[in-house]
């Protein structure tokens, strides 16, 4: 044993970051364990960059800022160092949220161990009472109160052998470009190419990949053979800009560190929020958090754009396990129809689940509750306190 805590969080990307800081400005002894060897996950290591969704409509059909809270601390800090681009669904740089959120962590006193991976946890009368954690150390041991699942791929709910659905959905690998403001458009044969979207740094896009479709993100052979087939992939396609009149100053500046797993592992928790929950503005009296919406859908036999779409409530039943006492799940993996899991994934609602995840695992402790018994109003409490948004 390596560690007694009262909150582990597992997986340090937005939902993570969100819950530990939480968590440990609310007094909780608070660990966070990161496989890779940053902080942010798909949003800065998978090159994912939009903050998306920050915005929704209200029923005065206003849009409203829903991203607020913890998210919006990370956003405006990264405002200003102009590290941000766009007021809607914003653009950021990667390394620069990395500072932002190590910078976060520390003042808020989160302990971080990198390159460790929940191996296993031991369960006991529906409680975790440890998690084995695999590391260049060998495997170690952490005691904790409360679990809070934020690995994106479920593996802690799995493990704990809570129920899930597994969604097979598209992998990318994004990369950025240097020098897209070195294009010379004036050049003999010149023709315009996909260089992708811009971000803070002129000198810089972002390239996303879609991947080839239904993939199984849990396959660790698929998963090799992607990397692979994307890595070169990815070259031989900037080798053809440069080839292009005008673009001889293009070069490839990164690929993500992370493969761009979309979806794996979909809790089946105490309430699945559905598309219909989203577009009718389903009220719950356990509401945690509020998120927007980013994407065009077809409802009811009518396609809604998507800066027409409701803000959509998240209540705290969405993140509870059936079973366990003291897990609660946030980010891709928590409790949701596959209908909605365009608006479920992406960084600001698991900045906003791991917001109230935090808070929750916070409040469970301070009262020595398990997550199914625990203070609703206590937890909404602390959550507009910590200036969340909820409604």
């Amino acid at each position: 044993m390596v560690d007694e805590v009262d909150v582990l969080v597992a997986g340090g990307g937005p939902a993570g970051i969100a819950a530990a800081v939480s968590a440990a400005r609310a007094g909780c002894r608070t660990l966070l364990v990161e496989r890779y060897n940053h902080l942010g996950g798909l949003w800065t290591g998978g090159l994912v960059l939009p903050l998306l969704s920050t915005h929704g409509v209200d029923r005065h059909q206003n849009q409203v800022q829903v991203i607020q809270g913890i998210g919006q601390e990370v956003w405006e800090r990264l405002k200003e160092i102009d590290m941000s681009i766009y007021e809607v669904n914003p653009v950021i740089d990667p390394e620069a949220a990395k500072y932002v959120l190590e910078v976060m962590l520390k003042e808020a006193g989160v302990q971080v161990y990198y390159h460790s991976w929940v191996a296993n946890v031991l369960v006991e009368q529906e409680t975790i009472r440890a998690m084995i954690l695999e590391t260049k150390s060998g495997r170690v041991a952490v005691l904790p109160k409360m679990v809070v699942d934020c690995t994106g791929d479920g593996d802690v709910l799995s493990l704990a052998g809570e129920p899930f659905r597994q969604m097979n959905y598209d992998i990318g690998l994004v990369h950025r470009l240097g020098n897209v403001d070195r294009v010379n458009r004036e050049a003999p044969g010149y023709r315009e190419m996909d260089l992708g979207g811009e971000t803070p740094i002129p000198s810089v896009n972002w390239v996303n990949m879609t991947g080839t479709g239904h993939e199984d993100g849990l396959d660790f052979k698929k998963l090799s053979e992607l990397q692979r087939n994307y890595r070169i992939r990815v070259w031989e396609q900037v080798k053809k800009i440069r080839e292009v009149p005008g673009h001889e100053e293009i070069f490839l500046l990164d690929t993500a560190s992370q493969l761009g797993v979309r979806m794996s592992r979909i809790l089946d928790g105490m309430y699945s929020l559905s598309l219909k929950d989203s577009m009718t503005y389903k009220r719950f009296d356990d509401c945690i958090g509020i998120s927007g919406a980013w994407i065009s859908v077809l409802y009811d036999g009518t396609s809604v754009k998507w800066d027409k779409r409701p803000l959509w409530q998240i209540p705290y039943s969405s993140l509870v396990p059936r079973n366990t006492r003291n897990l609660l799940v946030a980010g891709r993996c928590f409790s949701f129809h596959e209908e909605l899991f365009q608006d479920a994934r992406v960084i600001g609602t698991c900045l906003i689940t791991g917001h109230g995840a935090g808070a929750a695992a916070a409040v469970s402790v301070r009262k020595g509750t398990s997550v199914r018994d625990t203070d609703v109003p206590a937890i909404r409490k602390l959550l507009l306190e910590q200036h969340a948004y909820l409604g």
